[in-house]
């Protein structure tokens, strides 16, 4: 996954970038304290090739004294570098004129974990050609060390110094965005609980209503299902509807029940009338109108769905007789065709305007099935 180059240790970016620094380098190596994992670490890059570990052994200390050297800026021989250290046969006094082999350069970094020095190591050729001229038979000469070892320093210094504001300012914004990813975390959260503790207060509402009623009859006793709870708890409408939503669904299901042995009377998420009454929109007096209108007319076409339905169930044929013997109280095939026929205007406005009920009967049950065909036939005749 990419990331910004300046997150890891800066040595390591100046490393990558060696040989735009300096074309033709032959080796760079990198010593340098790792916070993370509290040790120093060493890295070298041969000409262009990719970055790879350094194994040394510092034994003798002699890495740690050069990362406590009070100078930034250092040449050395190759046979003077703790990389060599193994190949060196016998201590080498230094002369005037071995100057000529010092062709490594150390460039020393503070580091602010350990308080001492990250070092950069510059493997040159003894001539000039590291910079691009001609003439290699020019050697690197003394003066040109010292210029080249100070461009060189505080050009890096400079990479350095830009690495680190950058990655400021990166933790910055790293920080504000965690706070404010943190913040929305809490605000979601206390959003939920608020949401779920006002979806518990329209349940207890509606079980209080439920109680109201219960105490005021004497035959029934009316229980909310789990499905209906589930549905009260995410109303968002206006709450001073409920207790309507309530008392509708009660009248409705003592219609529906009124031949029924039973005390309980479960009330159901499909006897709650959210649709028309809740969905926060104001009710208009009209649109009680037209459910009182109607209320009788659904209830019929409810009755027969469901007695439909436990006829399929028992895979029995889906006729009047079934249909009628399968209603709480039994009624005639006669009895439910007069039904139809009396709420017929009735039925085909409502199985209009809900296709998605009542699909069984509408379909498969023939007086209401015949009811319907006829219609169509006359709209085609008609047209």
């Amino acid at each position: 996954m990419p990331t910004f180059s300046f997150i890891e240790n800066p040595l390591l970016n100046v490393l990558k970038q060696a040989n735009s620094l300096i074309p033709g380098i032959e080796k760079v190596i990198a010593i340098y304290y790792c916070h993370e994992a509290s040790e120093v670490k060493a890295k070298t890059k041969v000409h262009e090739n990719k970055i790879d570990d350094l194994a040394f052994d510092d034994t003798e200390g002699s890495i740690d004294k050069l990362r406590k050297a009070v100078s930034y800026i250092n040449w050395y021989s190759k046979d003077e570098t703790p990389f060599e250290v193994r190949q060196k046969k016998k201590h080498i006094q230094m002369s005037v004129f071995q100057e000529f082999e010092n062709v490594i350069l150390s460039l020393g970094f503070p580091n602010e974990h350990d308080k001492k020095h990250d070092l950069l190591f510059f493997f040159f050729n003894k001539d000039i050609s590291n910079f691009g001229l001609t003439d290699s038979n020019k050697i690197l000469a003394p003066d040109n060390k010292k210029i080249i070892g100070f461009m060189l320093y505080n050009s890096i210094k400079t990479m350095i110094e830009i690495f680190s504001r950058e990655l400021a300012v990166l933790k910055m914004y790293n920080e504000n965005t965690k706070s404010l990813v943190k913040r929305y975390a809490q605000s979601r959260e206390e959003l939920e609980k608020s949401k779920n503790n006002y979806g518990l207060s329209l349940i207890d509402l509606c079980n209080l209503y439920i109680k109201e009623c219960n105490e005021s009859n004497s035959r029934f006793n009316y229980i909310l299902t789990d499905d209906a709870l589930r549905r009260i708890k995410i109303y968002q409408g206006d709450i001073t509807v409920l207790k309507t939503i309530i008392r509708q669904s009660i009248n409705y299901v003592n219609n529906l029940y009124f031949d029924s042995k039973e005390t309980d009377i479960y009330i159901s998420e499909d006897y709650l009338n959210f649709e028309n009454i809740g969905a926060g929109i104001s009710t208009k007096p009209q649109e009680v109108q037209l459910y009182d209108k109607y209320s009788k007319t659904i209830m019929l076409l409810d009755k027969l769905e469901k007695a439909a339905r436990d006829v399929v169930a028992k895979n029995m044929d889906l006729t009047g007789t079934n249909v009628g013997n399968s209603c709480s109280t039994p009624i005639s095939a006669p009895a439910i065709s007069d039904a139809v026929k009396k709420h017929r205007n009735k039925i085909l406005h409502l199985i209009n305007k809900y296709p998605e009920k009542w699909k069984l009967i509408r379909s498969e049950f023939r007086p209401v099935k015949n009811m319907l065909t006829v219609r169509t036939e006359f709209i085609e005749k008609s047209a």
